[in-house]
């Protein structure tokens, strides 16, 4: 196991595809943590952060930077990058 000074060696790592060219990618760590990453042109924010039972549900929402990001704005991915008129 890591000392407190050194980084933690990655274990695993697994990549989940997604809809509209998104990945979803999961690393673990020798220390038990996880690292989620989403590869994507969007930012993503996170909404909710939750235990339930025995596991933590995390949820994000893709979302605009800045103050706008708080209202998770959603697009359909499978449309442009254009804003809706």
């Amino acid at each position: 196991m890591a000392g407190a000074d050194e980084r933690p060696t990655e274990v695993g790592r697994r990549d989940i595809p997604l809809a509209g060219n998104r990945t979803l990618r999961v690393t673990e760590f020798s220390n038990g943590s996880l690292r989620i990453a989403v590869k994507t042109g969007s930012p993503y924010v996170i909404t909710s952060l939750e235990q339930i039972d025995n596991e933590a549900v995390l949820k994000i929402s893709p979302g605009r930077e800045g103050s706008n990001a708080h209202k998770n704005w959603v697009r359909d991915h499978t449309q442009s990058d254009e804003e809706p008129s």
